[in-house]
């Protein structure tokens, strides 16, 4: 009887394991051999707290669908994260092929810069998949170390000198505006090669080293030189993009605000150093009033600024 109890209840025992085979193995996996890389207690001191429509941060990583799946990428970045992983389900199917066709989409990926500190954003990333499920990202970051280095003290130094207490946030942001344009020049032979691959700038015009440190930039350049001062003052904002531009949009007094500091510094016959504020702190109906053809941003994306 005492055998037949046991064989009873090992033939039980080895059914619930069959069935729930799926639940036990991913149980496994997440709790004991990936159990620290699920993580995001760590982070460095560029992450951003703010929270959009296109993504938002999480520390949910077993993705059930590709928003989950574009959130987890968005918050590794945001994180500063080098490399970092998440488990694909069995229970959401499609999970790999959709891990590969998102990174796979370089539009789709390359927004993830806008919404992100400049100093956390990326050159490129790359996707590994096991056979375990495990997915992971490897990002080659687009500031180095000693860039940032350099950055940081230039922007202290920028800030000391334009800013007061006494400012609003608005007339702090004018200052910054006023400053990056009147000491940078638009790299037009930049722009002009953009799409040669043979070509050697003299610039890192696409960065804010280039209009902070070399006094040259295009608009990736004005753009992040503008979100970096605007992150150290604690301002919402992020960059949208076009098909051929880029430009920072900003939150001020509850309403979000287009803030263009490229068009803002025209390159004119004369080489004569203008300064304008035709594109400072206005509204999308107002940006669209103008019918640059640079300014058609893909609404669903760039939600806040509908």
């Amino acid at each position: 009887m005492k055998k037949l109890l046991a064989f009873l209840i090992t033939i039980g025992a080895l059914f619930t394991i069959y069935v729930y085979r799926n639940e036990l193995f991913e149980y496994i996996v997440l709790n004991y051999v990936y159990k620290e890389e699920f993580t995001s207690n760590n982070y460095n001191e560029y992450k951003l707290s703010y929270n959009y429509k296109f993504v938002t941060q999480t520390d949910n990583y077993k993705p059930q669908n590709k928003r989950d799946i574009l959130n987890i990428i968005y918050s590794g970045l945001n994180n500063g994260w080098d490399e970092f992983s998440y488990f694909c389900t069995m229970e959401y199917e499609n999970c790999i092929e959709d891990s590969k066709n998102i990174t796979k989409d370089a539009t789709t990926v390359s927004y993830m810069n806008n919404f992100i500190h400049p100093y956390n954003s990326f050159s490129n990333i790359k996707i590994s998949i096991n056979n375990l499920g495990k997915v992971t990202i490897k990002v080659n970051k687009l500031y180095t170390e000693e860039e940032i280095e350099i950055l940081n003290k230039k922007i202290d130094e920028i800030y000391d000198s334009v800013i007061t207490n006494d400012m609003t946030d608005g007339e702090k942001i004018k200052a910054i505006h006023d400053y990056i344009i009147n000491n940078t020049v638009y790299d037009s032979e930049k722009a002009d090669n953009l799409n040669n691959s043979n070509y050697i700038s003299k610039y890192k015009s696409q960065t804010a080293y280039g209009p902070l440190i070399q006094g040259e930039g295009i608009c990736g350049g004005y753009s992040d030189a503008m979100a970096l001062f605007l992150d150290k003052m604690n301002i919402p904002n992020y960059k949208i993009s076009s098909d051929n531009h880029v430009w920072n949009l900003v939150y001020l007094d509850n309403k979000w605000y287009h803030l263009d500091l490229t068009w803002d510094d025209p390159v004119v016959n004369t080489k004569e150093n203008l300064l304008l504020h035709n594109f400072f702190l206005i509204t999308s109906d107002e940006l669209a009033s103008k019918n640059t053809g640079q300014h058609n941003y893909n609404k669903e994306i760039f939600e806040e600024a509908k």
